[in-house]
């Protein structure tokens, strides 16, 4: 990753800045969206250098790619023209020489809902939604929110018009991985430098 774009966000008492993290993001991941190869991937990855393990994932988001080109193409600030008074969108940098510490984010997929989890099963195996219902009423909800301390980002999902949260895990490494990005901008196994 050679090239850089911050985006700094700034919530205020009317507006929250996990709301403004919300809309960001959504935003994001659409440009991302327009710009995924065959297999659904993309070469800009995100970055959250003020990453902190509770809500919201602190007031940055940093779009890393190869090209200025890959980040040209995402016209960030035109995405975010109804947010521009709570972003403040940084111009294409380079990515500094003395780095040397990367570091993953993924998306972590939690499990602690009881009902989205009978209808998977429901599906899985080919019974009604009442009867996969019956086989989670013991589950406890709260205890399996409570394993769960990743920050995460709140959106709108498109394809099922829910909304949901987009949990994100961190992992340094000492040396680079490259690799391809999800529309969300996350990777299990690709890097970005951290700085």
């Amino acid at each position: 990753m050679n090239y850089y774009i911050d985006i700094k966000l700034s919530g205020d008492t009317e507006i929250s800045l996990g709301y403004i993290w919300q809309k960001v993001y959504a935003q994001m991941h659409l440009a991302l969206v327009e710009q995924k190869n065959s297999e659904g991937m993309c070469r800009v990855g995100f970055s959250f250098p003020h990453y902190k393990e509770v809500f919201p994932l602190g007031d940055m988001l940093r779009l890393f790619s190869h090209t200025k080109e890959e980040l040209e193409l995402l016209n960030v600030e035109k995405q975010l023209k109804n947010f521009l008074d709570y972003v403040l969108v940084s111009g294409i940098k380079e990515v500094p020489n003395d780095v040397h510490s990367y570091v993953t984010f993924s998306r972590k997929q939690v499990k602690c809902n009881s009902e989205r989890l009978a209808r998977r099963q429901a599906k899985r195996k080919g019974i009604s939604f009442e009867e996969a219902l019956k086989n989670y009423e013991e589950f406890d909800e709260e205890k399996k929110k409570e394993k769960n301390k990743l920050p995460y980002i709140n959106i709108d999902s498109l394809s099922s018009q829910n909304k949901m949260k987009v949990f994100v895990a961190k992992e340094i490494s000492l040396e680079p991985k490259e690799g391809l990005f999800s529309t969300y901008g996350l990777s299990k196994t690709s890097t970005v430098p951290c700085f």
